[in-house]
This record gives structure tokens, C-alpha cells and sequence, in this order.
């Protein structure tokens, strides 16, 4: 499907489920930062004082920005002329509270960010890891999927992810990928994080940004799992736009590879793997399954690919089965945890945290390395 057909399609099924089966207000209160750049960043939030916003920069100097109203309650401002490396407040009313950001910075700086999967159980784990990974202090926050179960409708989105997460969301960008549970019936995923995707209609699906050394994308990985693949023309382009950039990190719901006992989609291995192999990723960032699992670097399409897949799936208390000992699969466990992944120009840190802090899991990528990688002997797709 070409990518104009495909937004057309997209659009109408935004429609449907963020229009028309999910009617009323947001609850006032929600807010967070996303779109950062080194220049720019997008403040997102629901209530009825939107005219009382107000950011202001380094001295106290006020900033120039106007909120968008956009239905139900959303309020959306876009700053620009931001300087790089450096924080900024935002007074968004009495219910919304004040967000806190740092922009990227314009050079190929060190930097750490967190990212975390299947958030949504809504239990005492979950809002235990939220206060973990603020007190890490991640430059953002990658979300890979499922904030709330069983469904992103309104009311679950409010008690299992922007309560639990509140005080992270005030400090910490957001930068989100679709997960099954938030496109369902009913869902408020594709309205209320419309805004991060820019032109795209609305819920994304995909989107691309940098920061530092790193080119970062997230994919809708429903969307290529069909027959026709998603739009592998576009996220093909991205990545060949990104080849000079010392890494390239993409980052989806479902995984491609996993021994663990959720699906493996038929369509995202076929269409989604080869381009990311093409493309040269360096690091392949998974939720779906919910407990830690690190992959041998695959390369079963383009012999000299080295795609580094690690899944984050627990990210609460609803942990799956520990996986079987696999060979391509060096470490697999069930624990609640986040990852934290520090990026520099010439390596990739990726650790898995447990509640307790302690590390549970490390993995290094340094920069023109070439390690071993595993084209054969992955567990077979299948969809159930």
C-alpha cells in the first residue's frame, strides 16, 4: 500500500476508534512533553485553563508559544527557538501542575534514557518501577507499548498510566509506541498522542527523532502485520536519511524474535525484519511479552547486519512464564524491571533494572564492532 493510501487508512480508523467510540472529555490533569529536539519540544495537556499556560526558559525569560485547543479537553503548545542542553518550565494551570524539560543536545553528547513496556496492570510493581526510572534521571522516557489494560480507554489510561506516572511525565519527555492493548475498541491512544506524530493523522503511526548520536524511530508494529506490511517504504527512507548517524535505535511494540510464550506476528518477521537489517539498526527495543529477554544480534535476511533485539516487557506485576533456554536467545527471565541505556558515540549501554535497582541484565554494542550474529534457529512465527 502507498504511503498516501495507507494514511487515508489510518485516518478513517483513528476516526472510529478515537471519535466515535470514545465520546466526552479527558479527565483534567494529564500532561507531558514530547517532540523534543534541540531546538523544539511539544507540551501536551487536558483542562480548560489553557490560556493561563505559560514557559519560560533560562533567567526567567517567558517563551513564545499559544495553546492549541484540540477536542475533549487536550491543549497543545508548540515551542520552538529552544536553545540545546538546556531546561525549561512550564506552568500549565491548577490542574495540569508545572512540566519540566531539557532539550537535546546539538552535539553528539553522552546520554542515558529509560524505556519501559506493559505498564498497565495497574498494580503497586508498576507504580514502584514509575518512581525507579524517575530516580534514575533519563534525558526521556521510551514507553513500548500496552499503558493500560485491557484497554487505553479514558478512565484505565487515567488510574494505570498518568496517575502512576505523573511525577515521571512531569520531568521526564515522553516518547511513546502503540501497544494492542492501545488501539482496541474505545481507545483514546490515536487522540491523545496525536500531537508527537506532527503531520501523520492521528496515533502516528510512526515517527523518527534524534538525539545526540542516536537516530531514534518508533513503528506501529500492528500495522506490519498484515498481508501488505505497514509502510516499510517509509521507515526504509528514514533509515537510509539516518546512515551517518553513529547509531540507529528502532523501537515497537511487538517483537520480531521472542522464545518466550506470546505470539510472534507472521507479518512483522516478513515485512519488518528485512528493513531493519537493511536499514543497519543497531538496536531493536520490544515490549509485548511481558518479562526480559535478550536476543543474539540477528541477521536473517542481510548477512552483514547485527540487529540487537532486547524485550522490555515488564513493566508491572502480570509477568509471563520465565522462557525455555534457547541458543539464540542468551537471557530470559521474568521480572519487573525497565531498561536504561546509555548512548554515546562510540557505545551502546543497555541494562535491565530490577524494583530493588539492582541490575539484572548488561549488554555493550560498541561502535564498528562485529559480533557474531544468528541467521538461523529462531523460534517459528506463529499467530497465537
Amino acid at each position: 500500500m502507498s504511503g498516501a493510501r495507507w494514511r487515508g487508512a489510518l485516518a478513517a480508523f483513528a476516526v472510529t476508534i478515537g471519535l466515535g467510540g470514545c465520546d466526552g472529555r479527558f479527565p483534567s490533569g494529564w500532561a507531558y512533553v514530547s517532540g523534543v529536539s534541540s531546538d523544539a519540544a511539544t507540551v501536551v495537556w487536558t483542562g480548560a485553563d489553557g490560556g493561563r499556560a505559560s514557559c519560560r526558559g533560562p533567567g526567567g525569560a517567558t517563551l513564545d508559544g499559544s495553546a492549541t485547543r484540540r477536542g475533549r479537553g487536550l491543549q497543545v503548545m508548540r515551542l520552538e527557538g529552544l536553545a540545546p542542553s538546556t531546561r525549561y518550565v512550564c506552568r500549565l494551570g491548577a490542574a495540569a501542575g508545572t512540566v519540566r524539560f531539557r532539550t537535546a543536545p546539538a552535539a553528539d553528547e553522552p546520554f542515558t534514557f529509560a524505556a519501559v513496556g506493559d505498564t498497565g496492570d495497574g498494580s503497586r510493581e508498576a507504580a514502584a518501577l514509575a518512581r525507579r526510572i524517575l530516580a534514575g534521571r533519563p534525558a526521556f522516557l521510551v514507553h513500548l507499548g500496552d499503558m493500560a489494560y485491557p484497554s487505553s480507554r479514558a478512565p484505565t489510561l487515567d488510574a494505570r498510566f498518568f496517575r502512576p506516572y505523573r511525577r515521571v511525565l512531569a520531568r521526564v519527555p515522553l516518547f511513546p509506541t502503540p501497544g494492542n492493548h492501545d488501539l482496541g475498541g474505545r481507545s483514546a491512544y490515536g487522540d491523545l498522542f496525536a500531537p508527537i506524530a506532527g503531520g501523520e493523522p492521528p496515533g502516528g503511526p510512526h515517527y523518527a527523532f534524534q538525539w545526540g548520536a542516536a537516530h531514534l524511530v518508533s513503528v506501529s508494529s500492528s500495522e506490519f502485520s498484515g498481508a501488505e506490511g505497514g509502510d516499510p517504504e517509509w521507515l526504509a527512507g528514514d533509515l537510509a536519511r539516518a546512515a551517518a548517524r553513529p547509531w540507529r535505535i528502532v523501537f515497537l511494540h511487538e517483537p520480531p524474535f521472542t522464545a518466550g510464550v506470546k505470539r510472534i506476528v507472521p507479518g512483522l518477521r516478513r515485512h519488518l525484519e528485512p528493513v531493519l537489517e537493511a536499514g543497519h539498526v543497531d538496536l531493536l527495543l520490544a515490549g509485548h511479552s511481558h518479562l526480559y529477554e535478550r536476543a543474539e544480534p540477528a541477521c536473517t535476511v542481510v548477512p552483514g547486519a547485527r540487529v540487537l533485539e532486547v524485550v522490555s516487557g515488564g513493566g508491572g506485576a502480570n509477568l509471563d512464564p520465565a522462557p525455555a533456554p534457547h541458543p539464540n536467545f542468551p537471557r530470559g527471565l521474568a521480572a519487573t524491571h525497565y531498561l536504561r541505556v546509555r548512548v554515546a558515540p562510540e557505545a551502546i549501554d543497555v541494562r535491565a533494572v530490577a524494583l530493588s535497582g539492582h541490575v539484572l541484565d548488561h549488554a555493550r554494542r560498541r561502535r564498528g564492532e562485529s559480533p557474531a550474529c544468528r541467521a538461523e534457529g529462531w523460534p517459528a512465527p506463529r499467530d497465537r
